[in-house]
């Protein structure tokens, strides 16, 4: 016949010495514990986004893109758009004035600019197009600008220019081409009458 008080102890000194046990094993390195508050990695990520941006309660621009990364490493400073990125520049709230497409494309929160790469394309809707493997958009002076080659062709005059480096406005009215190529060509109509 067990003993129930004997039982009691039996159990009692058990548990005390599992406890030991369990509390020896337990460490806390203080480094590691404040390395874990300081952490602050991970990405957000949106799909098929579209972003409206506004100056004074005027729609200015919409963007689309795929997918969007936000890396809160950098406290939300790096905005990423990996996989295309589409841009329409409006003129007023409901007309769309140009239009802007990109492979890839980063925003730079504290610059307050995007760098855009791969196949970007800004072209308006009288038909100006912009051809470059990469570019800056400075969002402070709604102007384009690169040191890489550029292919501008405008239909008044009907021109193509090839060069190297430019800087132009958003609505493509004022482009500059920093070092033209000789293979440029412009077809200037002859106005003088008979």
């Amino acid at each position: 016949m067990i003993n129930p008080l004997f039982h009691t102890k039996y159990i009692t000194a058990v548990t005390i010495l599992c406890s030991c046990f369990f509390m020896a094993s337990c460490e806390n390195n203080i480094n590691e514990v404040k390395a874990l508050s300081q952490n602050k990695g991970g990405i957000d990520i949106g799909k098929d986004v579209a972003i409206y941006m506004s100056d004074g309660g005027r729609m200015t621009a919409k963007m689309m893109a795929p997918v969007m990364k936000k890396y809160l490493q950098d406290s939300g400073q790096m905005v990423e758009f990996p996989n295309t990125i589409k841009v329409d520049f409006y003129k007023d709230s409901a007309i769309v004035n140009s239009k802007l497409s990109a492979n890839y494309a980063k925003y730079i929160q504290e610059e307050n600019m995007f760098f855009l790469r791969g196949n970007v394309v800004v072209y308006t809707t009288l038909g100006d197009t912009l051809w470059c493997r990469e570019m800056y958009w400075d969002q402070k002076t709604s102007t384009f600008h690169t040191d890489k080659e550029v292919v501008v062709k405008q239909h008044n005059p009907i021109s193509k220019v090839y060069g190297l480096g430019f800087e132009a406005n958003q609505d493509l009215t004022d482009i500059k081409i920093f070092k033209p190529q000789s293979n440029s060509f412009a077809i200037i109509s002859d106005t003088v009458a008979l």
